[in-house]
């Protein structure tokens, strides 16, 4: 009998998480799922489906789309819930693109979504930025951390050559929305100087994220900077530079 009851304890001890899981991944995928056809819609530029799955202020920068003529593909959208409550979630996401130019960007988000009569709705959402935890294996990136760096000396060989078209093509989310708001500032002469003796060096690493280590001389001066990056389908770009 003791051996029945132990066996049961064993059972449940396996099983009961088990099902808990399965109903949190269930319970978790129309908000899921609403947030996924909301952002694609945003990036795509069509208004009246990213409103069919919004309301507040989420429906309002989905009106703001008209006249704006977006054509980005969307390649993936990659969803986590952070908080599940009665009829409420946070969503965190991230989205892969491909711009109108044809090149890759990405973005980050978090997302509130509430369960209304006509279903779930996206009720406000705020851009974010790469969500790096968690610890790290920096080893066997010795190919990741050589594509990095050649596409960070791309983006300052561009820069010191006042060649802005080209070195935003480098970068992508944060990085690249805030060089494009400095465009008027940026575009109309050389940034920096000559870069001299770069070395580059993993700090953190997981996925398509890693934290790369660049030290430099600029005119004389010595740099350090740690920065971002993220592996688009095109290829490693910087994301954030000097955090």
């Amino acid at each position: 009998m003791r051996k029945k009851i132990f066996l049961l304890i064993a059972v449940l001890t396996i099983v009961v998480p088990l099902l808990i899981s399965a109903l949190q991944h269930v319970m978790a995928m129309p908000p899921r799922n609403t947030v996924e056809v909301y952002l694609s819609a945003l990036a795509s530029g069509d208004r009246e489906r990213a409103k069919s799955v919004s309301t507040g202020r989420a429906a309002e920068a989905a009106e703001k789309l008209e006249g704006k003529n977006l054509a980005a593909r969307v390649d993936e959208v990659s969803t986590s819930v952070q908080a599940l409550g009665r009829g409420w979630a946070r969503v965190k996401a991230t989205v892969e693109l491909t711009l109108a130019d044809g090149t890759a960007d990405v973005g980050w988000y978090e997302l509130d979504v509430m369960k209304e009569a006509g279903g779930w709705k996206v009720v406000s959402f705020l851009e974010g930025a790469p969500d790096l935890s968690g610890w790290s294996l920096v080893l066997g990136r010795a190919r990741d951390v050589e594509a990095a760096k050649e596409v960070f000396v791309g983006y300052l060989d561009d820069l010191a050559a006042g060649k802005w078209d080209e070195a935003v093509k480098y970068l992508a989310g944060p990085a690249r929305k805030s060089m494009e708001a400095s465009r008027d500032v940026l575009s109309k002469g050389k940034i920096i100087g000559r870069v001299d003796d770069l070395q580059a060096k993993l700090v953190w690493a997981s996925g398509k994220e890693m934290v790369v280590e660049f030290s430099y001389k600029v005119d004389g001066r010595n740099v350090n900077l740690m920065t971002t990056f993220y592996r688009t389908i095109d290829k490693w770009k910087v994301v954030e530079i000097g955090k």
